[in-house]
């Protein structure tokens, strides 16, 4: 069994159950990479939100300015925050979220914790 939880600060995930006892971390990613254009007939044209992954884990998607409708989902399209159309609310959300990662660990791969010293865990 797969359990995902997100960080309400940083917006980071941690996932548990790939394999046994593995808990893994996404790397950093930038704002124009993050999210997904919020899609649902609610909202109004003309206007880019980001869909916000961590509340679909919820019982409704919220975008991350705070909409929340039953239909919203995340589209297969990016949000990019520097395209005209963006919601400002959200573009402001994203980069206070961004600030939120800690420098040293905006590069690299994937963060794999070290397995506890005695554990049959797979060597990261």
């Amino acid at each position: 069994m797969r359990e995902r939880w997100f960080c309400s600060w940083c917006y980071a995930w941690t996932e548990l159950g790939h394999h046994p006892q593995e808990v893994s971390r996404p790397q950093y990613r930038p704002m124009h990479r993050r999210w997904e254009r919020a899609e649902a007939v609610e909202l109004p044209e003309g206007v880019g939100h980001a869909y916000d992954e961590a509340s679909s884990h919820e019982e409704y998607g919220t975008t991350l300015c705070g909409i929340r409708h039953d239909g919203l989902r995340a589209s297969a399209y990016p949000w990019v925050p520097d395209w005209p159309d963006a919601c400002l609310a959200c573009r402001e959300a994203a980069a206070v979220i961004d600030r939120r990662w800690p420098p040293g660990m905006r590069g690299g791969k994937r963060v794999h914790p070290t397995p506890p010293p005695g554990s049959h865990w797979p060597p990261f």
